[in-house]
């Protein structure tokens, strides 16, 4: 049986100034890489791991390159998947949470924010990083992503509809979940 585990990046440098991020880039801030470090110890003593697959945004990908160190993996088979890039927040990307007033972490009511991925979209590419994933041969495969992917791997894993994503808690920076 496939068992896969999903990592949260560490805080980003937008987490840390309350910036929306979005599909937007940004960097690990340094406690980002200091809880990284802590999640690759834990993952190193817990978890043993096959396959390490990461978005492609920095924040995710850095949070994947400490991991592969510290449990000895080799960077360079880190299998980067475009599916795994956190959800277009539209308009307020880029914006403090107190000037993007709408922001709530869900956008349930997406046309309320002009330019945000509609749900089914990210819920489609994330399916499809699913399948991927189920075709190798791998059994442990820890997966780095953001909060919203992370939720609605939850919930496409569950077979459950894309607005019951706004039901999953969100997944904290640098926090391992068992997902199978």
């Amino acid at each position: 049986m496939q068992h896969l585990y999903l990592l949260r990046h560490g805080q980003s440098e937008a987490n840390a100034h309350h910036i929306v991020a979005g599909s937007h880039d940004s960097p690990l801030s340094t406690i980002g890489i200091a809880q990284v470090e802590y999640a690759g110890d834990t993952v190193k003593s817990y978890f043993p791991i096959d396959l390490i697959v990461s978005s492609p945004m920095s924040r995710a990908l850095q949070s994947a390159h400490i991991v592969a160190e510290h449990i000895g993996y080799p960077t360079d088979k880190i299998l980067i998947l475009e599916g795994l890039r956190e959800r277009n927040l539209g308009e307020v990307e880029g914006k403090n949470y107190t000037e993007a007033p709408q922001h709530n972490g869900n956008y349930e009511d997406a046309e309320n924010v002009p330019g945000v991925e509609p749900i089914e979209a990210l819920l489609a590419r994330v399916q499809d990083v699913i399948d991927q994933l189920r075709s190798r041969p791998e059994q442990h495969i820890l997966i780095v992503a953001h909060n919203g992917c992370g939720r609605m791997l939850k919930v496409a894993l569950a077979g459950k509809p894309a607005m019951s994503m706004y039901d999953q808690p969100r997944t904290d920076n640098a926090i391992i979940y068992k997902l199978t």
